[in-house]
């Protein structure tokens, strides 16, 4: 009788052994597939679980050396059940949130998940930026009755030498990742109501990324801007708007390996919203607005954050009212990220909205450029 017991603990522990490694295989391999499906999970309540199993994982550790930090965790998370982040996870449906109960049935519900960092004068959760989205033909067209964008002659003293400069080094990188995005006074469609038609492959936001470009390097900074066509790459592919930033994402990462001296990126968009929430008016000039926007899930949030806001505190004091705000995205309203987590000074830039013409864009792009090469001149100054 006890040799058979001895005999049957002996073959079952290699069992035991062998079923704990496979399971913590599996477990290893389920965990990694819902971290790599994460940006498109719909739930978000499974996505903000998953952002703080760190959280737990570290709360333990501290846990094990002093019961005092596991005491306080449990007690801060009392409200934590299995049966409610098992519904959540699979519905979206918390009830301690009315809103996600209704939030499906009423999409534009979803912006109140915006957070406004710094509310800009008139900014509030009914104005908030509107990301484009347009049907896959609207990425390439080329519209009929397009204008040619204004050719200036700069006077003598926007020619002057700037006083500092980079030499050749090309510190700034500017691209759009939204490359169609347009206005309709550009296109010549002042009378078309629907914001979708300014869209363009020709004549677009691009246009605007020179002329940023063009600025900054007469302020000495030298700067890059990428007009790759990212509609006709997503066509191409058979992909739809929604994988925009997978598309520029290569682009800033290809522009990062060519040149290591590149410091600051400025993708630059065009909001969907209509003329009153986009314009202001600044003495006797008319001025397209700006709004900054970071994406909450990436490492370089914070350093994202300061250099937003040092652009929005520079404008709100010589330019008072053209900054909209610095506005943070997570994935549920937003892409999330926006290629944010390549660098710590990389930001997303609205540029006006579709009603917005040629003179106010270029008076805001002239205020943008002089707000950033004082902030750049300025940090080159700090770090010797």
């Amino acid at each position: 009788m006890s040799r058979s017991y001895f005999y049957v603990k002996r073959t079952s522990l290699p069992k035991f052994i062998f079923l704990l490694l496979l399971g913590m295989m599996a477990a290893f391999l389920f965990v990694s597939m819902i971290v790599t499906s994460l940006k498109e999970t719909k739930s978000t309540y499974l996505y903000k679980w998953l952002n703080e199993l760190s959280m737990n994982g570290y709360m333990y550790v501290l846990g094990s050396e002093n019961r005092y930090f596991t005491q306080e965790y449990r007690h801060l998370n009392t409200d934590f059940s299995i049966s409610s982040f098992i519904l959540s996870a699979a519905t979206n449906i918390r009830f301690d949130d009315v809103r996600s109960l209704i939030g499906i049935e009423l999409p534009g519900l979803s912006k109140y998940d915006t957070e406004i960092i710094i509310a800009g004068e008139g900014t509030n959760y009914t104005n908030l930026p509107i990301e484009s989205s347009v049907p896959l033909e609207e990425l390439v067209k080329e519209r009929t009755g397009e204008q040619e964008k204004s050719q200036k002659n700069e006077s003598p003293e926007e020619k002057k030498k700037p006083a500092q400069t980079t030499g050749n080094r090309k510190v700034a990188f500017i691209y759009h990742t939204h490359s169609w995005e347009s206005y309709l006074p550009l296109l010549n469609l002042t009378n078309n109501p629907d914001p979708n038609k300014a869209t363009s492959s020709v004549k677009n936001i691009a246009v605007f990324g020179d002329r940023f470009r063009e600025k900054l390097e007469n302020y000495g900074v030298g700067t890059t801007n990428d007009k790759t066509d990212v509609g006709k790459m997503l066509v191409s592919r058979g992909l739809n708007d929604r994988s925009s930033y997978k598309m520029s994402r290569g682009i800033v990462q290809e522009a990062m390996t060519n040149n290591r001296e590149l410091q600051y990126f400025f993708d630059l968009h065009r909001d969907s919203a209509r003329k009153e929430v986009t314009t202001k008016t600044i003495g006797d000039k008319s001025y397209a607005k700006l709004a900054f926007v970071i994406g909450k899930g990436n490492k370089n949030y914070a350093k994202n954050l300061q250099l937003a806001t040092a652009l929005h505190e520079s404008l709100k004091e010589k330019y008072p009212g053209l900054s909209r705000g610095v506005i943070q995205k997570d994935f549920r309203t937003g892409n999330g990220v926006y290629n944010q987590d390549l660098s710590g000074q990389a930001i997303l830039i609205e540029v006006g909205g579709v009603d917005n013409t040629e003179e106010e864009l270029d008076r805001s792009i002239d205020a943008l450029a002089e707000a950033f090469s004082e902030y750049y001149w300025q940090a080159e100054k700090v770090n010797g």
